[in-house]
């Protein structure tokens, strides 16, 4: 298992690019999810040298996201080889604080599997598989 990515949430796409790019970052995949809430959220990984990813996420109305404001880590993210035998493993243990019953596949950055969950902290955590 491996961090795959840390999300932050912005209210300004082009100007969150600008200033990760003065960092050192690059542009990769960018993608957009239209949710069953009827929001749209517009994503785009900066890479700094293969080493590390900032996944910028842009909702369509950051008022809409609950406990949710600009600037802030949305999650960080876990890259795991199998996601349901993750979520098996950690179900055993007795972890049940995840956002959903199953992990969802969707179509971006190349087909991912994923599933959020609740750490112990109040964090938000993704694990994702890709396919």
């Amino acid at each position: 298992m491996k961090v795959a990515h840390t999300a932050v949430w912005t209210d300004d796409m082009t100007k969150s690019i600008e200033f990760y790019k003065l960092l050192g970052g690059k542009v990769g995949q960018t993608a957009e999810i239209h949710t069953q809430e009827g929001w749209i959220k517009s994503l785009c990984l900066m890479e700094f040298d293969g080493e590390a990813t900032i996944e910028l996420t842009a909702p369509s109305d950051i008022s809409q996201m609950p406990g949710k404001a600009a600037g802030r880590c949305e999650h960080f993210c876990f890259e795991v080889e199998d996601v349901d035998a993750a979520v098996a493993e950690l179900k055993a243990h007795g972890v049940d604080t995840f956002d959903r019953a199953e992990p969802s596949s969707l179509g971006i950055f190349g087909g991912v599997r994923i599933i959020f969950l609740e750490g112990p902290s109040g964090e938000n955590i993704e694990l994702m598989q890709h396919l």
